[in-house]
């Protein structure tokens, strides 16, 4: 009976003390290495992942406010054209009305280039997470499937 439990306890000592000490393939990786690898690129991912669905969420927001400021941009200039017709045989009243509908239209522009600007922006930081991805996927596969030598 003392030589079961004996030998009981040596084998799950020996046990414990293989899984502590990390399992070696064939080709000379530490599993446990391996394995705070492959959960820093999952977290990695994880977090590329967030920002892509943040990113994707944020496009057609940005889309539409373009859309409107290109209708507002649009309005704008068709007004400040017909004022500054009318300012052409006008008085200094109509000139300064012009001039300030001419204002009006160039913020709108403004505002329109703005939101142009930020469209794209988030399309490029779109390409950018996906090829980020791409290769962490890359690399987390290259990590789980060793090599065959």
């Amino acid at each position: 009976m003392k030589k079961i439990i004996l030998s009981l306890i040596i084998l799950v000592t020996t046990i414990n003390l293989y899984a502590a000490v990390g399992i070696n393939r064939g080709d000379g990786t530490d599993t446990v290495k391996i394995n705070k690898k492959i959960k820093k690129i999952s977290l990695n991912m994880a977090d590329l992942q967030d920002q892509l669905l943040e990113v994707r969420t944020r496009i057609p927001v940005d889309s539409v406010k373009l859309e409107s400021a290109l209708e507002k941009s649009h309005a704008a200039q068709v007004k400040s054209k017909k004022r500054s017709e009318q300012a052409v045989g006008g008085d200094m009243d109509d000139v300064k009305l012009a001039e300030k509908q001419a204002k009006k239209a160039a913020n709108e522009t403004s505002d329109a280039e703005d939101a142009s600007k930020k469209l794209e922006s988030d399309r490029k930081k779109e390409k950018k997470l996906v090829k980020q991805i791409e290769k962490a996927k890359k690399e987390l596969d290259k990590l789980q499937l060793p090599e065959s030598k």
